[in-house]
């Protein structure tokens, strides 16, 4: 049961939200509300048209993050969160449509960083999906920032090739080699920890 927030200061940092929920504290959660809606509804809204099913998709991300932590630390939180988001608005997105109509920029973004990863869906797999993430976390930190916000803003944000070249000002064909070039690092560091596609 969440705890009533009135009257309690909300956490100043990232890893103070970590801590609170590990503490079942509500106003963690309050917080990490408070400081990543506006990211979360941008990339709900990538999913998803209707504004109802976006606050319904909101809800289910928050619900998700106080399932999860505990036992999850993540490494970085905003990461962490965009990623509850995204896998709620696909669930979302495949429920309204039997057919799973996802948004072909999306797909195209999950397909690319599907290439990487293995694809064993049973139970082992599973339980080697958390490794797996903390390796990604680790490589984006050796990552160059231009790098680091174009991978974050594609395979996270599942942001159309085209419009992370206009909001970086950069040319479409250097987006992409940025792309292929971060996908080549993250596959010799997968294969190089032994997880090979």
């Amino acid at each position: 049961m969440i705890e009533s927030t009135k009257n309690i200061s909300l956490p100043a940092s990232d890893e103070a939200i970590i801590q609170g929920l590990f503490r079942r504290d509500g106003a963690a959660l309050e917080a990490a509300q408070q400081r990543y809606s506006p990211l979360l509804r941008r990339i709900i809204a990538r999913f998803l048209k209707d504004e109802r099913d976006r606050e319904e998709v909101l809800s289910d991300t928050l619900l998700r993050l106080w399932q999860a932590i505990p036992p999850h630390r993540p490494l970085s939180l905003p990461a962490f969160l965009t990623t509850l988001s995204r896998r709620a608005a696909i669930d979302k997105q495949r429920s309204i449509s039997r057919a799973g109509a996802i948004p072909a920029d999306c797909v195209e973004a999950l397909d690319e960083l599907a290439e990487l990863l293995p694809d064993r869906m049973d139970t082992e797999g599973q339980v080697l999906a958390g490794e797996l993430a903390d390796i990604i976390n680790s490589c984006l930190e050796t990552l160059p920032p231009r790098q680091r916000e174009i991978f974050l803003r594609r395979y996270y944000g599942a942001e159309a090739v085209r419009n992370i070249a206009a909001a970086m000002g950069l040319s479409l064909s250097t987006v992409e080699k940025e792309l292929k070039l971060v996908r080549l690092i993250f596959k010799e560091k997968l294969e190089k920890e032994g997880y090979a596609s």
